[in-house]
This record gives structure tokens, C-alpha cells and sequence, in this order.
């Protein structure tokens, strides 16, 4: 019995072994895999941007140019498992300045930060522009109508006669 025993055992490792490499056959990734947990190591106004590709272990996959002279860096791995199925995607956008510094993160999908982290990669808050005048448009004028419901009409009733 132990020769039908270890036949059929080998037949399942064979199966299993098909079924793996069917799995692996489906997957397919995109993108730098890098390590979202250092983004809490970027410091904007310090960080540029190889020491942020060497924190985060990978080179950004995109560059998008901007008109100010900063341009947006996107880090981004996506790895699927079965087509059109099982996956998992992670994403993070960020801006740096024309000197080539961290100026903030501007996105980031699937990954998790602390209040304290978030706050501190988004920079600090934008100064408000004071060379333009900002006024208050005029209230406009309100036109108050007055509309008359009538009530409904009040019958007096007919007195009683008493006795005849």
C-alpha cells in the first residue's frame, strides 16, 4: 500500500507544483517597487532628489514638469497576482522645487502615515499672496414682499329663538 500511497502523493506535489506555476505565470508588476515606510524620513526644504530615490529604495517611475519651474516625481509599483483579479498598487507624488529639494508630497495611494507624518511631508501651509486686494463684493439688496393670506371667512351664526 505504501508504493499506491507515495504515487499518488507525488501526483499531488506535481499537481500543486502546476498550480503554482500557473499562479506565478499570471502575475506581472509595474513600476519600481520602493519602500513607502521612509517616506517619514523625507524633509521638505532638505531632502532632493536622490537622497529621496535612496531612501525610498527606487528611482521615481515618472517626471512631470511644471510651468513654476518645480516638476512632480511619482513613485509607483503595482504587482498583479491573477489577470484582471487579485493586485495591489502604491503610489506616491512628490513635488520638488527648481533647486531640486522636497518641496512636499502632493498624493499618495495605499500607503499609511501618521497625522504627525502626513503633516510634516505636506509642508508647511502656502503664504498668502498680499499684493492683490481682496474686497468684499456689496451685499446684494434684498427686496422683502409682503404677501396677505386671507383667513377663512367668519360666518356669525344665526342667534337662537327660543320658544315659539
Amino acid at each position: 500500500m505504501t508504493g499506491k500511497w507515495a504515487g499518488m502523493r507525488g501526483y499531488l506535489h506535481l499537481l500543486a507544483a502546476a498550480a503554482i506555476t500557473a499562479l506565478i505565470a499570471g502575475c506581472s508588476a509595474t513600476g519600481h517597487n520602493f519602500d513607502p515606510g521612509k517616506l517619514s524620513t523625507l524633509t521638505p526644504g532638505q531632502t532632493t532628489l536622490e537622497e529621496a530615490s535612496r531612501a525610498l529604495t527606487a528611482p521615481p517611475d515618472k517626471f512631470y514638469k511644471q510651468t513654476d519651474g518645480t516638476f512632480l516625481a511619482l513613485w509607483s509599483f503595482k504587482i498583479t497576482f491573477v489577470p484582471d483579479g487579485l493586485y495591489s498598487r502604491k503610489e506616491a507624488l512628490l513635488q520638488f522645487g527648481p533647486d531640486g529639494r522636497l518641496m512636499r508630497l502632493v498624493d499618495s495611494t495605499n500607503i499609511l502615515l501618521e497625522p504627525w507624518e502626513r503633516q510634516k511631508l505636506l509642508g508647511p501651509a502656502p503664504v498668502p499672496d498680499t499684493s492683490q486686494e481682496w474686497t468684499q463684493p456689496p451685499a446684494p439688496e434684498v427686496q422683502v414682499e409682503t404677501i396677505v393670506i386671507p383667513g377663512p371667512a367668519v360666518v356669525s351664526p344665526e342667534p337662537m329663538r327660543q320658544g315659539r
